[in-house]
């Protein structure tokens, strides 16, 4: 088996990074300026102090939108006068009272539609509105305005003080989900006692930061993914080394390490996040980050490796937690359904081990849809036909051990990896999972494990001919199953003569390991993705 997560120090490749820490946390100063503990009049569960609710653009579309089931948009008006919008997914049966509210941060493009689209089917499965503010180019056009939002003006260096280009603490961007937050609280007379932070890349920097900077946020549960680089929450008095990579040049009091250390910041990082600045040119290139790791895999231990290390030092509670995804890249379809995982049902389903291919001899394809036809086929029952949505695979564990797919794979043959498995729980014995191609999948499906393709092109397997098949996180094949003219390769023993276009599933009869069958011919359905073929629950 292999291990997807550890919030401990790893064995091997990072015991020197180890020794080379507490090095200079001794020689650097790093923990001398560490912020005050009566610095700070505010807690997590009261929020930063002076925090006011943003103003709506509109009050009256405002509500109406965020009562809304689906897609909407809000405007709100920040801190300094500036209109901003707000991207939203309101979940079929939200609690606007206790309900979770999910904050995700977009990355570097700026593109708050797409990543509102992207998590839309994560937060349906949890039933969280979701909010995804569009700080644009407009306002904000470097990187840094965005993800460093500290300063009246330029960059947040180690000039900054000198030239009293800081903000005072409660006009920091980062605030402005504080008050988006409260505003939405008090627009749907919610409970909620705080909020959920999602950021992946660029966003992941702002996350990371937000959590540095606004020690009373009120953030139940935060994940950064693949973030760039980090502001490591040390004082690094090496040159160019300050501000902002660590806190050398930040005012003392503006900082809480031990708030930070204890905050609920889970690292989520792609284990094929590996790219370096020469394969990719949003990787910073300087002697600050390189220092931090040569790729975002790197850089995304080494700073939970530093804050680990500063809290021994300090001898003070470290909270954060360190995720891996086998195989994920820098692609945020990728790792947010594991983060919805870690922030919504973690607590009570932790993160399984993933599995080996010798581990899962009974897992079997049992049912197939390749080519709905027709909006009677609305299989993912999200009330819109869209023939790519609607295809699905279903997976059924006939053993009698669960099986954790954490990091496996769904291929076919001219489209490589159109599915990686998130982490998460492990499909029990007797139970299904299904992946859809695409859509927002609504309802329970008899409360089995429902996924989305994390391909933005869906499942793409060819209805005339293709070979499907599953491997596991080390690329070891699982099963196969070919239909049609198997897209001109050898067919598998698992074949299906005929091809795919029909107007109903092919699923597996009377047993949920016998022999295909068109769904529609021994059923009265035309097909029961994440059910029995008669539509009983598993």
């Amino acid at each position: 088996m292999s291990v997807l997560f550890s919030n401990i120090v790893p064995r091997g490749g990072w015991f020197g990074l180890t020794l080379v820490l507490t090095c200079m946390l001794a020689s650097t100063g790093a923990i001398a300026q560490t912020g005050s503990d009566t610095s700070v009049s505010c807690t997590r569960d009261t929020g930063p102090a002076s925090i006011t609710p943003a103003s709506w653009s509109d009050a009256a579309q405002t509500r109406t939108a965020l009562t809304k089931r689906g897609f909407n948009k809000i405007g709100f008006v920040t801190r300094d006068g500036k209109i901003l919008v707000a991207h939203i997914y309101r979940p079929s049966r939200f609690d606007p009272v206790n309900g979770p509210i999910w904050f995700v941060m977009h990355g570097i493009k700026r593109n708050a539609d797409y990543y509102v689209e992207t998590a839309a089917p994560v937060a349906e499965r949890y039933q969280a509105l979701t909010i995804v503010i569009e700080f644009s180019h407009r306002y904000y056009p470097a990187s840094e305005d965005y993800t460093l939002g500290i300063t009246s003006r330029g960059r947040a260096d180690t000039r900054a003080v000198r030239e009293g280009r800081y903000h005072k603490p409660d006009a920091y961007l980062y605030n402005e989900i504080e008050r988006v937050f409260e505003a939405v609280r008090l627009t749907l007379d919610g409970k909620q006692r705080g909020y959920y932070l999602f950021g992946h890349s660029a966003g992941a920097q702002f996350t990371h930061r937000m959590l540095t900077f606004v020690p009373c946020a009120r953030v139940l549960g935060a994940v950064a993914a693949n973030a760039g680089w980090y502001t490591l929450p040390i004082v690094d008095n090496r040159k160019h080394f300050g501000m902002p990579y660590s806190l050398r040049g930040i005012p003392s009091e503006r900082v809480d390490i031990k708030a930070l250390l204890s905050a609920p910041l889970m690292l989520l990082l792609g284990t094929h996040d590996n790219k370096g600045p020469d394969a990719d040119r949003n990787v910073r290139n300087n002697s600050a980050t390189l220092a931090q790791g040569v790729h975002r895999l790197a850089r995304g231990r080494h700073y939970f490796e530093t804050g680990q290390s500063l809290a021994r030092s300090l001898n003070t509670p470290f909270a954060w937690q360190l995720f891996q995804a086998p195989g994920a890249e820098h692609d945020v379809q990728q790792v947010i359904a594991s983060a919805g995982h870690l922030l919504f049902a973690s607590k009570t389903e932790p993160v399984c081990i993933s599995s080996t291919a010798d581990e899962a001899n009974k897992l079997v394809f049992h049912e197939i849809m390749v080519n709905p036809i027709g909006t009677v086929n609305d299989a993912n029952h999200d009330g819109v036909f869209h023939a790519r949505h609607e295809q699905f695979i279903e997976i059924f564990n006939a053993g009698n051990a669960p099986v954790c797919l954490g990091g496996w794979t769904l291929e076919g043959i001219k489209w490589r990896t159109w599915h990686l498995f998130p982490l998460g729980r492990a499909l029990a014995p007797g139970k299904a999972l299904v992946v859809f191609g695409g859509g927002i999948p609504t309802g329970e499906f008899g409360g089995t494990i429902v996924q989305r393709s994390t391909s933005a092109s869906g499942i793409n397997l060819d209805y005339d001919g293709d070979i499907l098949t599953m491997r596991d996180a080390n690329g070891i094949t699982v099963r196969r199953l070919s239909w049609g003219h198997c897209g001109g390769m050898v067919c598998n023993t698992d074949h299906w003569r005929g091809s795919l276009p029909l107007k109903s599933s092919l699923v597996r009869w009377p047993d949920p390991d016998g022999q295909w069958q068109v769904h529609g011919k021994i059923s009265s359905i035309p097909m029961s993705p994440g059910l029995k073929s008669n539509g009983d629950v598993w």
